[in-house]
């Protein structure tokens, strides 16, 4: 005699459960595969001394971190920057204010993390984030790291059969475990996303 597999409901005011409800819709194997996880996993963020030299235009500069961060586009809601975005982040001191309308490498590089950091975090603890940062290290270095391990932790998300990267810092702090963190929470919300917009949720 067959017994019909059955889901019970969470509380008996619960809308009633199917087994199709909870069936696998995506293999693991062909999400990974597919285009969407295969950009996560070859994004690269420039190294500091690889951001523009010259200093750019704020339309410059929203061009220029678009197409940046396009690899991830799949991943996120809404628009990466725009220029009130920018006016809100120099009227908050999370942004160099810049001169003569131009920005500096230093300036697209603080663009750039609070673009990648704003995904999860609201903009007070991104602002207390970047100042930790600053104090205990320049900011090209603080950048860099942020860039590397932005690249491990999506790795570590997309190609989960491949050993974990060790911690790239020579010396471990309260700030480079905070930063490994925020990667590492991007990295599972872009996976998250990721796989949602593969299996066609929006739809």
């Amino acid at each position: 005699m067959s017994a019909s597999r059955t889901v019970i409901p969470m509380s008996d005011i619960s809308a009633k459960i199917t087994p199709r409800d909870v069936a696998p819709t995506v293999l693991p194997d062909d999400f990974l595969q597919s285009e969407i996880a295969q950009a996560a996993l070859s994004f690269h963020l420039p190294s500091f001394s690889n951001l523009p030299d010259l200093p750019l235009y704020r339309e410059q500069v929203i061009s220029y971190i678009e197409k940046t961060l396009s690899p991830l586009d799949d991943v996120v809601d809404g628009a990466w920057l725009t220029p009130s975005m920018i006016n809100n982040y120099v009227k908050l001191g999370l942004v160099q204010a810049p001169v003569k309308k131009l920005y500096q490498r230093e300036q697209i590089a603080r663009l750039l993390l609070i673009c990648i950091f704003k995904q999860f975090l609201p903009i007070a603890a991104i602002g207390r984030l970047l100042r930790l940062q600053v104090m205990s290290y320049p900011s090209d270095i603080a950048f860099n790291y942020v860039a590397t391990e932005l690249e491990n932790a999506l790795r570590a998300a997309f190609a989960p059969d491949e050993p974990p990267a060790p911690d790239t810092a020579r010396r471990v702090t309260r700030e480079s475990l905070l930063v490994r963190s925020a990667v590492s929470a991007f990295a599972a919300k872009a996976y998250l996303m990721a796989y949602f917009r593969f299996s066609g949720y929006e739809d």
